[in-house]
């Protein structure tokens, strides 16, 4: 049923039209480019051009990935690896996740590959999330500026510990674990004195008494800097092929984010494939640039109001943050966070 489902969509004319689109695009691009090398211009003509191209061929490669791997979502729970959707952070949990658009340390690969190049020595971050029902899950990062870029790692990972195993009569007959994790490698690099771009890949793994499955995954995103105070954002998250028989929880997101001395907004629109599109919110106040207090707010949230706060304190290299996520009858999770430079 899904292969038909799929076969459907993929030859559906919107499909075709979308495709077709983004082909002209290129070849209208590549005249343009073309015929700009061929006519005597200044250098600058010539790299804006080029950047011009080369964002339509991330967007257009983009929109090539999705149509392929995540157009068959069909709603809310037929996705696997959920704990991707979970934020990494204390500092971006704590500002509701509208964090598309600053992304500015090593967590940038799980929110936004294109914040790597933000990291302006080598830094380290590490989360620890105090989820539900002994459930684990935390974040470990570390970023590197380059000559042209920078470059990054991580590993999320999730542990639900030891699970009861019973019969049919609802006897004790053991137990066993559950788990998972990513690992991934990103880069990023500037076009051009507003735009940067940046991507990441790797291996995601689920693991169930002692069963496992493994899939591939990549986010890509951008970020454009309108100004000394405003950046725009946008990430796509998540694609990848199937983990067993089910796809991976893309989603498309863009935000800003507003910067004017030490006070931070920020706000970003998310479209997961599975459910509906919701909205994230959140500010961020430094006070002496030594202490951080935060708060955001999320919509469509099922369980909580969507209100989030935390505090962050920064001491020469070093910086700790938490973050307080209530969700209603569930209770309330904290994530604590670590950050050196180095």
């Amino acid at each position: 049923m899904k292969k038909i489902l799929i076969k459907k969509m993929l030859s559906g004319p919107r499909v075709i039209a979308s495709v077709s689109k983004v082909i002209s695009v290129f070849i209208r691009d590549c005249h343009v480019v073309l015929k700009t090398f061929r006519t005597p211009r200044n250098d600058s003509s010539i790299r804006t051009l080029v950047n011009i191209y080369l964002i339509n061929v991330i967007i257009g490669s983009v929109l090539v990935l999705v149509l392929n791997f995540n157009c068959y979502a069909a709603g809310p729970g037929t996705t696997a690896a959920s704990f991707l959707k979970i934020g990494v952070g204390a500092r971006a949990s704590a500002m509701g996740d509208a964090f598309t658009a600053i992304a500015d340390n090593p967590t940038a690969l799980y929110w936004n590959p294109a914040g790597l190049i933000k990291i302006k020595e080598r830094q380290l971050s590490a989360t620890y999330n105090m989820w539900f029902a002994e459930i684990s899950h935390g974040y470990a990062g570390i970023g590197f500026p380059l000559a042209k870029g920078a470059l990054g790692g991580a590993i999320n990972y999730l542990s639900m510990g030891d699970i009861e195993e019973r019969d049919e009569a609802g006897n004790l007959t053991g137990s066993f674990g559950a788990s998972d994790f990513s690992l991934s490698l990103g880069y990023a690099r500037e076009f051009g004195d507003k735009y940067i771009f940046g991507l990441s890949g790797g291996i995601v793994q689920d693991t169930i008494a002692g069963d496992s499955k493994t899939a591939f995954l990549a986010s890509l995103g951008g970020l454009f800097e309108v100004s000394e105070f405003l950046t725009l954002g946008v990430a796509f998250q998540n694609i990848g092929t199937n983990l067993g028989n089910d796809p991976l929880p893309f989603i498309i997101k863009g935000g800003l984010a507003f910067k004017r001395k030490s006070l931070t907004l920020a706000m970003d629109l998310a479209k997961p494939t599975e459910n509906k599109m919701y909205f994230c919110a959140g500010a961020e106040w430094w006070i002496w640039d030594i202490i951080a207090l935060r708060a955001g707010y999320k919509t469509n949230q099922d369980i909580g109001a969507g209100f989030t706060a935390g505090i962050g304190f920064k001491k020469d290299k070093i910086q700790l943050d938490y973050a307080y996520v209530p969700y209603g009858e569930l209770g309330s999770t904290h994530r604590v966070s670590f950050g050196m430079r180095f």
